[in-house]
């Protein structure tokens, strides 16, 4: 080992464990979480079908009720695996108790029951679920895609370099590519279009800023 790589592996071996101390007082510290992903999520997913709905037509107050419930059931939220299911199930009763009718009450079933899966060939039956699909893929697209990527990801794969990041990105982009080209609205089919298209750009600058580590590797 040289001299250098010996100081690499010196400071890299000292600031691991001086993080991980920085980012435990952080939390102890802070009365919020870090980072509330799944919040940050339900909320985007919510707007964004909202956004979709207003401008191809369907009923705002289902496609809202839908958004905002579809991941009632997700594991880190106290759910199951199969948490489009088990969501709709805890929907009906949540919605039950607020006194919303029947047919509402099974309209948003149908649409949270219907969101899971990242890829699909053929348009859902109603387009309330339609949106809402659609609404929970593009936010995994563009921008909003990529940070809550670097966000969640500090959480779920601790220890990633920005260099690890920057190659699952990359990795990422023949499904992103998938996910985009399910879209079957026009108005999903445009938006996914221009957030695909950010993302490549992204993940080339980023990667192309990052080739100056390959200097000291």
């Amino acid at each position: 080992m040289t001299e250098i790589d010996w100081l690499r592996s010196m400071i890299l071996g000292s600031t691991k464990p001086a993080a991980v101390r920085e980012w435990i007082e952080a939390q102890a510290r802070a009365e919020t979480p870090l980072y509330d992903y799944r919040g940050d999520h339900v909320e985007l997913v919510t707007a964004t079908a909202l956004h979709l709905a207003r401008r191809e037509g369907g009923d705002e107050d289902i496609v809202m009720m839908a958004g905002w419930l579809h991941d009632i059931a997700k594991p880190g939220l106290g759910g199951s695996d199969d948490h489009g299911t088990e969501g709709a199930k805890r929907a009906a009763e949540i919605l039950r108790e607020a006194g919303v009718d029947e047919e509402q009450i099974s309209a948003v079933q149908y649409a949270i029951r219907s969101h899971v899966g990242l890829v699909r060939d053929s348009p859902l039956d109603t387009l309330e679920a339609q949106v809402l699909w659609e609404a929970d893929k593009l936010v995994k697209l563009g921008v909003v895609g990529l940070l809550h990527f670097v966000l969640n990801g500090i959480r779920l794969q601790p220890g990633m370099t920005l260099s690890d990041m920057a190659a699952r990105i990359r990795e990422y982009l023949p499904l992103a590519a998938k996910i985009a080209g399910s879209m079957q609205t026009e108005t999903a089919k445009a938006m996914a279009r221009e957030r695909l298209a950010e993302l490549k750009r992204i993940s080339e600058s980023l990667d192309r800023e990052l080739s100056v580590l390959k200097e000291v590797q």
